[in-house]
């Protein structure tokens, strides 16, 4: 994954789970010390916009419109638009990131005035879910298209709304759906507490499946649901000779407390085949938060993480409900420049007050992308309390 533009890898195996709620803790932007950690935060991302590497650029204009400043918004606007496929992507997943009225409103016309747009913002929202964006995903699922109508019904497993609810039951009732799509919306059910209205369909997926599409998702959606009907198909999955079919299902077994599962989880990210490895690493946000802690310290204490292995783990714990402190001490300890430098993406996505004063000797930082992920970390998390003028 390239932490710096802030892309996720979509891979189906990494279905959507709730969001984590941010509490803002430590130093508030009120204080002094917190509003100077901002101010220090804009005087590099103002800089950082004249960076010769685009991507510094993109993400620098993603901190400071969480200001509402239009240079910046006008800056990303113009990527959206652009033709390169990376940097629309990368300037849509950075508006995505944000929270200020401004960089939604951003979106929202982008997406209504160009396909390739909506397309590419329904594709991170599957990966990186977020719950104010209903009308556009429940749009997304009247599409012609079957790769839209999957990552919209993944990306609303993350919320449980009667009328999201109506949605996914129009897609998973209609006779014409596509056996994979229809996996995503029982995916979604499951997800969001009605996995009792779709139990049957997902063990029909899991035993008759076709494709090794449907199977995986199947085998997801089971760790939703704890029963023996359950577990007994993910052990029947866990034996498939589909790598990704046997690796969903290891992680949905382990999510629902299979001691073995665990096992062969902890030993696949820490030992197995590079791709395997960082796939599970992506599942840790499925686990149950005590079960994701356990997993995380046991692989951070035991091994040396390979770049992409280490980076997923980090970006798991974006959406893991425990005490991430251990984890960013493990990640800004770390000796690579990419653990690093995700482990500041961690900090601003969860919105961390406490650790601003740990990140702000970043903003000093010799290597220009840790500088302007450092301001974008520390503008996304105190950013509301900015008043402009001080830092020019």
């Amino acid at each position: 994954m390239n932490t710096k533009i802030l892309t996720v890898a979509c891979l189906a195996f990494s279905l959507a789970v709730p969001a984590l709620a941010a509490v803002p803790n430590g130093v508030p932007i009120a204080t002094p010390e917190g509003a100077q950690y901002v101010h220090d935060a804009v005087k590099v991302a103002r800089t950082m916009l004249q960076s010769e590497d685009v991507y510094d650029r993109i993400l620098a204009a993603g901190a400071l419109a969480e200001t509402g400043d239009k240079p910046a918004l006008e800056l990303l606007q113009k990527y959206v638009g652009a033709s390169d496929l990376v940097l629309k992507r990368s300037a849509i997943d950075t508006l995505l990131s944000g929270t200020h009225p401004s960089t939604i409103e951003l979106l929202m016309r982008s997406a209504a005035n160009d396909t390739m747009a909506l397309n590419l913002m329904v594709e991170s929202l599957a990966a990186n879910p977020r719950d104010d964006l209903e009308d556009l995903l429940i749009g997304a699922l009247d599409s012609t298209k079957a790769t839209m109508r999957k990552n919209a019904l993944q990306a609303l497993s993350n919320t449980d709304t009667p009328r999201v609810t109506a949605a996914v039951h129009k897609v998973i009732d209609n006779p014409a759906e596509i056996p994979t799509v229809r996996g995503y919306g029982y995916y979604a059910l499951a997800a969001t507490g009605h996995g009792g209205d779709v139990m049957k369909g997902i063990l029909e997926l899991a035993k008759s499946g076709e494709t090794s599409d449907e199977r995986e998702v199947a085998a997801v959606a089971l760790g939703r649901i704890n029963t023996k009907e359950s577990q007994k198909a993910l052990t029947e999955l866990s034996k498939a000779d589909d790598g990704r079919v046997k690796i969903a299902a290891i992680a949905s077994s382990a999510g629902l407390r299979n001691d073995d599962a665990l096992a062969q989880f902890v030993k696949t990210v820490a030992y197995g085949k590079p791709l395997e490895a960082t796939i599970m690493a992506g599942a840790v946000r499925r686990l149950p938060p005590e079960i994701a802690r356990d997993v995380t310290k046991t692989l951070i204490s035991c091994c040396h993480l390979k770049t992409d292995i280490a980076t997923r783990l980090l970006e798991s714990w974006g959406w893991v409900a425990s005490d991430p402190a251990f984890v960013y001490t493990w990640g800004l300890q770390n000796t690579d420049m990419e653990v690093r430098l995700q482990t500041l993406w961690l900090v601003g996505h969860r919105k961390d007050n406490a650790w601003l004063a740990k990140i702000a000797p970043y903003l000093n930082d010799e290597n220009p992308a840790l500088r302007t992920m450092a301001a974008w970390a520390i503008i996304h998390t105190a950013g509301d309390g900015y008043v402009g003028g001080v830092e020019t």
